[in-house]
């Protein structure tokens, strides 16, 4: 089988899925998706290199971990639906993130028609992807990288105390992309002071907007301390694993972060054209980031294909996809089983397994599985 064919087969197979899921009211209205680059075991073969000891292999490649790996991209369906994997490509030597979300788009919108936000990582902040984002009818929301001119606005929301700011950027042949400013959520020396005047009763009138943002977001003290809080987890992928200069306790030194979206719910003004209060813009990016956090869905949705994964010494490119693809495959009968199953026992069941992997697999082998090669 070629990579072509085995991705028809998978969307084919991934229709009939959506189908009956549909019958039982799920993914219908508009939905969430997520892409992101997924990785195999590390690569210990023989590569082909050039003359300088380059490697030369199209679909092994380098990590900043400093191993190689076959790696392959894929759109997910997240947030408060049933998660499916709805595409997948391998990825290959001197390809482009526009290049990845282009071919991935093109084909999942074209299983669901309804899709309404998009949501990726650092790694693929381009304007080449957002533009090929509205290409495809679709909204962005992803971290966006700072250079001078966010770093510039940074120092001006510090001196102006700003917690938050929306700023847009207006173009004639494009919709308005819009750069969304917060700080982290982190109680600075500054939060501490404050407390400690309201405790006393002596402090200024402006509010507490950043403990505010804290609440929008619903983060408790242990979500916003510990090494494993999902605080430090976000503010960890938004930053990317590149070292920083300096750093501050979150490990970002101007200690905001952006992001960028062209979703018609975020703006900076109001109907009548009046700006809105910092207020209302904190509520407002509030909710976007709590639609951001559904994306650690594509995540967990890797760590259990993985699971359906056999160990493979193959260095035939091909079947490495085909191990990936068959993989999804797995991944998202059980997940539509698994609904199935909680369905018959519950009016309202959330989306936490109930069958589990294991459990599904055991079943599936005793009536689909063959019978080992002699």
């Amino acid at each position: 089988m070629s990579i072509d064919e085995m991705r028809r087969q998978h969307r084919w197979t991934t229709k009939r899925l959506i189908e009956r899921a549909r019958r039982d009211g799920e993914l219908v209205g508009e939905l969430w998706a997520a892409i992101d680059v997924s990785k195999g075991a590390p690569f210990t073969g023989v590569m082909d290199t050039d003359d300088e000891g380059n490697v030369v292999e199209p679909y092994i490649l380098g990590h900043r971990d400093g191993n190689y790996y076959h790696q392959w991209a894929s759109i997910q369906i997240v947030g408060h639906d049933i998660p499916l994997v709805l595409d997948a490509l391998p990825k290959k030597r001197g390809m482009s993130k526009n290049e990845i979300v282009d071919e991935l788009l093109e084909h999942a919108t074209e299983m669901v028609d309804d899709f309404d936000l998009v949501m990726m990582d650092r790694e693929f902040d381009s304007d080449p992807v957002r533009k090929t984002c509205e290409e495809h009818g679709v909204y962005f929301l992803n971290p966006k990288r700072k250079f001078t001119d966010e770093n510039d606005t940074i120092e001006e929301m510090k001196q102006n105390d700003e917690t938050v700011r929306v700023v847009e950027e207006l173009s004639e042949d494009q919709p308005t992309w819009k750069n969304l400013f917060l700080p982290s959520t982190r109680k600075t020396p500054e939060d501490e002071e404050r407390d400690n005047e309201e405790r006393d009763g002596d402090h200024d009138e402006r509010p507490n907007y950043r403990q505010e943002m804290r609440d929008d977001l619903g983060l408790t003290e242990d979500d916003i301390d510990g090494d494993a809080s999902p605080l430090r987890r976000l503010l960890g992928e938004i930053r990317g694993e590149e070292p920083l200069e300096t750093e501050d306790a979150d490990g970002d030194s101007t200690g905001f972060v952006v992001f960028q979206t062209n979703h018609p719910f975020v703006s900076a003004r109001d109907e009548d054209g009046a700006p809105y209060t910092e207020r209302e813009q904190i509520h407002m990016i509030a909710r976007l980031i709590r639609w951001y956090r559904h994306r650690w869905g594509i995540e967990n949705g890797y760590k259990k294909i993985k699971t359906f994964m056999v160990r493979t010494t193959s260095t035939c490119p091909r079947y490495r996809f085909f191990n990936f693809m068959f993989a999804c495959v797995l991944y998202n009968v059980w997940r539509l089983v698994d609904l199935l199953v909680k369905l018959s026992l519950e009016a309202n069941p959330d989306y936490l397994p109930r069958v589990d992997a294991n459990q599904f697999v055991t079943i599936a082998k005793q009536y689909y599985g063959l019978d080992p090669p002699d």
